[in-house]
């Protein structure tokens, strides 16, 4: 496989998405140099952290974690960029791989039922053809065995990208777009993990725990995303 992974990029050579870099056989999407130089995030707890009280504004939740620090500046833009737009899903996945275990060792997920991902919309999930919370949810499934189910929430209308909104207009553009399937198993007083790629202001988890819980009030809900921005 690495004689044939050599060859093939002495053809069609693969480049670093963080630096550009030509990668070697062994490296996959991100070169070892950049994977050093991430800057991971290392909170002390999952029941008490920026991510976490970024939510209690709104919603209880039972524990929380983002492992890598993003903004539009960040060396971690492209990555994010070819995740979600460039048909890089796996790379999401590999990310996720690599990094839940520091928060599953915290407490997150413990005891979870399932990992919900973040819904798309049906016009969004056509013209992408994935979805980038549910890869990065099957990555942590991997390490943890927790099963995923992305049949539970349904994303009920479709809003243009946030991109380029500012917190109030992020919690206005969300209110109210998720809701729970009609079939969906019951989930009153187990534990779930909700997932999705990056947060921001945390109004799209926040309209997605409030579906979850309109329809099973005693939910546990434990939250996880591979970014957190610090830029509100």
């Amino acid at each position: 496989m690495t004689f044939w992974r050599t060859f093939l990029d002495l053809l069609l050579p693969r480049h670093c998405v963080m630096c550009d870099a030509e990668l070697n056989a062994s490296e996959t999407d991100i070169c070892n140099v950049c994977l050093c130089n991430v800057e991971y995030i290392r909170w002390e707890s999952a029941t008490d952290n920026p991510f976490l009280r970024r939510i209690w504004d709104k919603h209880d939740v039972e524990a929380a974690g983002s492992s890598l620090y993003y903004n539009s500046l960040s060396d971690l833009h492209n990555v994010f960029i070819a995740i979600k737009y460039f048909r890089r899903p796996k790379l999401g996945l590999r990310l996720a791989q690599l990094c839940f275990p520091y928060w599953q060792n915290l407490g997150l997920a413990k005891d979870a039922e399932c990992i919900i991902p973040v819904p798309l919309s049906m016009a969004r999930m056509l013209k992408r053809g994935y979805n980038q919370a549910e890869w990065i949810s099957q990555g942590i499934a991997r390490q943890t065995g927790i099963p995923v189910n992305a049949k539970i929430l349904v994303r009920s209308k479709h809003i243009r990208t946030q991109t380029h909104k500012n917190a109030t207009e992020r919690w206005e553009n969300t209110k109210n777009i998720f809701s729970v399937r009609k079939n969906a198993p019951d989930l009153n007083g187990k534990t779930i993990l909700l997932v999705d790629d990056i947060t921001t202001t945390g109004a799209t988890l926040c309209d997605c725990i409030r579906a979850l819980r309109e329809r099973f009030p005693t939910i546990n809900v434990h939250v996880y995303t591979l970014g957190f921005t610090h830029n509100e």
